[in-house]
């Protein structure tokens, strides 16, 4: 999903992304690229040609709201910013309804789960939901 720390003319279709500064993440994601479908539901991806580089969704977070581009977050991220108006949903109708798996690994010692790192996985699962 993309959002905008304000309304920007970007809500006709993806294309209209190459003309604002898309934020990108600095590792290896599945897609490179921005997805989205188009109006005939075909699968497009948007470049991220931007001039900001983060390594974090806080951070993306933070970036966007301070109006510096525009990023693709998952909603469960900026839910709080876009129900206090600070973030704006971009072109949802050509959201492709794409999901990153999220992992929680704990190298620990021996066979027993501590307590603490299973109320954290628990608190995970309920709660950090698409």
């Amino acid at each position: 999903m993309c959002f905008a720390a304000m309304l920007v003319d970007a809500d006709h279709a993806p294309a209209e992304l190459a003309r604002h500064n898309l934020l990108a993440f600095g590792f290896v994601r599945h897609i490179d690229g921005m997805p989205f479908v188009d109006a005939k539901g075909m699968p497009v991806v948007v470049p991220i040609v931007g001039n900001s580089t983060m390594s974090d969704g806080e951070a993306m977070r933070l970036t966007t709201l301070a109006g510096a581009g525009i990023a693709r977050l998952a909603r469960w991220h900026v839910e709080p910013d876009i129900a206090a108006g600070l973030l704006v949903p971009l072109l949802e109708e050509f959201n492709p309804g794409d999901e990153e798996p999220t992992h929680a690994v704990y190298v620990g010692q021996g066979k027993h789960l501590p307590a603490r790192v299973r109320a954290f996985l628990d608190f995970l699962a309920e709660t950090v939901r698409l």
